[in-house]
């Protein structure tokens, strides 16, 4: 059974930036709770803030006004070394343009976090058991620019697990994949969902994501318009 622990907590969130004179206020009073297990969807048009709240959950960026709280911790409370530490070791990112180092092989790749964390022995037999769970294993020796995009996502996707994240976090992961390898993608991360307990939380715009998501928030403008906790997984 999968706990019901909160794992992010946003209280009045707004987040403004500042060009020169002008201001841009991206998010406006945002409010939720995301609950360990969950399967979030996070959608709206393009400025509505969807970026910028996923961005502030992954603590790569503080909170203009409210209270967000990951995994226990208040980030605009924690010092940037400890906000890094907490992305190292809590948290994994899957990008849209996948964001692999492109002179390593998709083993480097995903031992490179496990370098970060300090992980000594073992480390490569641990990537190489990430690449198999992820159907790579017969290309872990090939570069980023040797995989089609499908499989460099899985990579990505692979790097982001590597540290038993409890919070995955996706930034429009389909948005370069053709519909096969979209629909590869989702069944891998819903059965680390669904096995190890992995909570994901994605921004998109594609709807073949909305169609895998447990629940659906909506962004209109920097605030929540709707928020669909009863939609099912269609797969």
């Amino acid at each position: 059974m999968k706990s019901t622990d909160v794992v992010v907590s946003a209280d009045k969130v707004t987040k403004v930036y500042q060009t020169g004179q002008v201001q841009s206020r991206a998010l406006r009073g945002v409010t939720l709770d995301i609950q360990s297990g969950e399967f979030t969807a996070i959608v709206g048009p393009s400025g509505s803030g969807k970026t910028t709240l996923l961005n502030l959950m992954g603590a790569l960026d503080v909170a203009t006004e409210g209270t967000l709280t990951v995994l226990g911790s208040e980030l605009s409370a924690l010092s940037k070394r400890k906000r890094s530490d907490l992305r190292l070791h809590s948290l994994g990112f899957v990008f849209q343009a996948y964001n692999l180092v492109p002179v390593l092989t998709a083993r480097e790749n995903v031992e490179f976090v496990l370098e970060l964390q300090g992980i000594k022995l073992d480390r490569r037999r641990r990537a190489q058991a990430i690449l198999d769970q992820v159907g790579l294993t017969e290309f872990a020796d090939r570069r980023p620019n040797q995989l089609s995009g499908g499989q460099q996502q899985r990579v990505a996707v692979a790097r982001a697990v590597a540290s038993n994240p409890r919070l995955v976090l996706a930034d429009e992961p389909t948005a370069n994949l053709d519909g096969e390898n979209a629909e590869m993608l989702l069944e891998l991360m819903k059965d680390l969902n669904q096995k190890q307990d992995i909570t994901f939380v994605f921004s998109t715009h594609d709807p073949r994501v909305v169609a895998y998501a447990r629940r659906v928030l909506t962004l209109v403008d920097g605030r929540i318009e709707a928020d669909d906790t009863k939609h099912t997984l269609a797969k």
